[in-house]
């Protein structure tokens, strides 16, 4: 079956999120500059494939269709996205580590394939803090928690108290082990002192099902896949985790607000190719992305799936990154998480 950019992206009407005021000026000579020099062809001159980390119709594989069909206009060549869902990410990072760094493979990073993994998984088959030379952040966006629209709660309040007079009972499905999702879960049973039991899955498509389906209470998923779900009224959304409401979905409360501060989580995809790309390839494909990240049409679209774009440079966006693996260190400590 082939998915097509049309298949797996909605367009909707509603919010713009435009990108902050500093991001822009900051980047704006160096992609004046970038993208005059890229107009003289010296890269891509083929065919650059992009791989996620997600199943189809995942946020990954959202982000990253997006990203890369603005990419093809902007450059004249075939930004191609594939699938190369399992492992924990470490199937589809493993290939974009060992590739030649030419600038014509690049992996759709995140939170849990790229710093989670590091302590979870510490005998992988590549080194995440070395192996990688990160382009930018493409978008950042905070977590949804879902219920089964069956389930007597209307909030994270209600939700607490039921899973506190059912313990054990009531069960939450993610993606896989050591996603974002699934530590969120497990700093919930921490912070709320309840016992609810995971459910992972081979990727969010599949747990979403089985919540539709009313096999599972309750998940935790990215906005962008869930947002068709919310809109629908076919699941009920309870709790974000950003540190503020979603702007597309303002009648989301945050779990901060609801009384759980510890629970601020924010889920992340960016952009990053093998160590050794040449920085000349690196600083135009910067550019070409905080040039996309512009588009009215792009923005339109990432804002009404909840996602604020991203666009730091490199080298900040390198450092982040080498943050995140000491601070989710840490989490995966004390949630005392690890691998079936």
């Amino acid at each position: 079956m082939v998915l097509t950019f049309a298949n797996l992206i909605t367009d909707f009407k509603g919010y713009t999120m435009s990108l902050t005021r500093r991001t822009l000026l900051a980047a704006a000579p160096g992609v004046l500059l970038v993208r005059s020099a890229g107009a003289q062809g010296t890269w891509p001159t083929r065919l650059v494939r992009v791989l996620s980390t997600s199943p189809p119709a995942g946020a990954s594989d959202i982000l990253s269709r997006t990203l890369c069909h603005e990419l093809q206009q902007q450059l004249g060549q075939s930004f191609v996205v594939e699938n190369r869902p399992g492992g924990g990410g470490i199937i589809g990072a493993d290939v974009v580590a060992k590739a030649p760094p030419d600038g014509y493979l690049w992996l759709t990073t995140a939170v849990a394939s790229q710093a989670i993994n590091a302590t979870l998984m510490p005998h992988q088959p590549y080194n995440p803090r070395k192996d990688f030379r990160h382009v930018t952040i493409i978008g950042r966006l905070p977590l949804v928690m879902l219920v089964n629209k069956d389930l007597p709660v209307g909030d994270l309040k209600e939700y607490v108290a039921l899973a506190k007079a059912r313990p054990g009972k009531l069960n939450f499905g993610t993606g896989g082990v050591g996603t974002l999702h699934h530590l969120t879960g497990e700093l919930l049973k921490i912070a709320g002192g309840i016992d609810i039991v995971h459910v992972p899955y081979r990727g969010a498509q599949a747990s979403t099902q089985d919540l539709l389906g009313g096999r599972i209470e309750s998940m935790f998923d990215s906005l962008p896949s869930a947002a068709p779900h919310i809109r629908s009224g076919t699941v009920r959304a309870i709790a974000v985790s950003g540190a503020e409401r979603s702007p597309s979905f303002p009648e989301i409360p945050t779990m901060a607000e609801q009384g759980f501060p510890q629970l601020i989580t924010t889920n992340w995809f960016g952009i990053a190719g093998p160590a050794g790309v040449p920085e000349e390839i690196v600083s135009q494909l910067h550019a070409e992305i905080v040039h996309a990240l512009a588009v009215p049409a792009v923005q339109d679209r990432l804002g009404n799936l909840g996602v604020e774009p991203g666009g730091d440079t490199p080298d900040a966006t390198q450092a982040f990154v080498l943050g995140e693996i000491e601070r989710w260190a840490k989490v995966v400590k004390d949630t005392g998480t690890k691998m079936n």
